[in-house]
């Protein structure tokens, strides 16, 4: 960006004026030095990098986009904004962003008016000079980060080195893998693209509609540009979204992953009935190690998806005895079959007593703590255990029997099989 910054400060020194350079959504690319006093929306611009929203909407009802030429801004006292003249930057017809003049306290002059139109066309050369670059600099990225998760053939060594090499990934002492997806909300009628999750309908992943995975990208974007550059790889593409973060802990990775989730709740919420999940591998060492931390957040992603009470934010390390169950049960494949489950599940106070064993077996038999949890004398509770010990023929004093109930529970949760 030195080059816009050259061409934005030499414009301003040849009109004697402040001047700005804003993309086109008015989120600022460069802007020159201030003398004297500076009105509210220039000095947010400024220090947010992007035109308040209040502002973004004004100014898009002048009719901006569609501008062939300079366009005169009043002043609006209430936005606390002080008249402007705006230039509208393209590149063979393209609109790529907007220049800025301060047109106060002297309007400016119709030769003024010209060298800054003029100036517009310069930078619109380098405006797409730059989005050329980069766009050719995100697809490197974009098929590196893939070779380096596993995603795509390739050795992971070699596409870490190649990225630290280029500067695209920042050198650091850890690094993390984020994927962002949503889920139908719990507790909500199900969207029309799929049914709620919890039961055997639910839909996949895959199911997440285009305008959902929009708002997503979105949320990645939002927070890649809120970090140092190099910071954040995102990719975009698939039923998930593929975040690598440079950081340096855990606690970093955490944070970053509560911060994508809240951006992603925020971008979601004109899109009823989703929710943002995020999956969160444990941090590696070096950037070569990612493969691993990529399948521990999918692995992440599935029993947050299936077993719910994780909250937006499901990290590996809190899987418990989910890791080594994803691991026997491959992704869409049916549960083992257990007969005394089957026989509980098949009785009519299923309802009652499946929800009551599964307290009970989480809380590792402890009769107290599961009464407690489920609002119950402990005498009923005792009650519905001897009942299931009737209906499904086991022994819950029994171990074996407990192991079995237990990994069959789960293993028909995490298959989307349990309400």
């Amino acid at each position: 960006m030195n080059e816009l910054l050259g061409l934005v400060d030499a414009l301003a020194a040849e009109l004697g004026r402040p001047i700005g350079l804003d993309d086109r959504r008015f989120r600022s690319l460069a802007y020159s030095s201030h003398v004297g006093e500076v009105d509210r929306v220039r000095r947010d611009s400024i220090l947010q990098r992007a035109a308040p929203p209040e502002v973004t909407a004004w100014l898009e009802s002048r009719g901006l986009r569609d501008a062939d030429g300079v366009v005169h801004v009043p002043a609006n006292r209430e936005l606390g904004m002080s008249a402007r003249v705006c230039v509208p930057v393209r590149f063979d017809g393209t609109l790529l962003g907007y220049l800025w003049l301060i047109d106060a306290p002297t309007a400016l002059s119709d030769a003024e008016l010209e060298t800054a139109t003029r100036a517009a066309r310069d930078i619109g050369v380098e405006l797409f000079r730059l989005r050329r670059l980069e766009q050719g600099e995100r697809e490197r990225e974009r098929e590196l980060l893939a070779q380096l998760v596993g995603r795509r053939d390739g050795d992971p060594a070699a596409a870490a080195a190649a990225l630290l090499d280029d500067g695209l990934l920042a050198p650091t002492a850890a690094y993390g893998v984020l994927l962002l997806t949503a889920h139908a909300a719990r507790g909500r009628a199900a969207p029309p693209e799929g049914a709620a999750p919890g039961t055997a309908d639910a839909p996949a992943a895959s199911a997440v509609p285009d305008p959902v995975r929009v708002r997503l990208a979105s949320a990645a974007e939002q927070l890649r540009r809120g970090l140092a550059p190099h910071h954040l790889l995102v990719r975009v593409g698939g039923e998930r979204i593929v975040c690598v973060l440079a950081c340096q802990h855990a606690a970093e990775l955490e944070k970053r992953a509560q911060a994508l989730a809240a951006a992603a709740a925020a971008s979601l919420a004109d899109a009823p009935g989703w929710e943002p999940l995020v999956g969160a591998g444990d941090p590696r060492p070096v950037a070569a190690e990612l493969a691993l931390a990529y399948r521990q957040a999918r692995t992440a992603l599935r029993v947050g998806r299936a077993v719910g009470g994780f909250g937006a934010v499901v990290a590996w390390g809190a899987l418990g005895a989910y890791r080594t169950l994803a691991a026997l049960l491959p992704e869409g494949a049916a549960p083992p079959p257990c007969e005394a489950l089957e026989r509980l599940l098949a009785c009519g106070e299923a309802a009652t007593l499946v929800p009551t064993l599964e307290c009970y077996l989480d809380l590792g038999g402890d009769a107290r703590a599961a009464a407690e949890q489920l609002y119950l004398h402990r005498s009923s509770l005792y009650g519905r255990l001897h009942r299931i010990e009737e209906v499904a023929g086991v022994d819950l004093r029994s171990g074996e029997d407990r192991l079995q109930l237990h990994m069959a529970l789960r293993l028909r949760r995490l298959a989307r099989q349990l309400p």
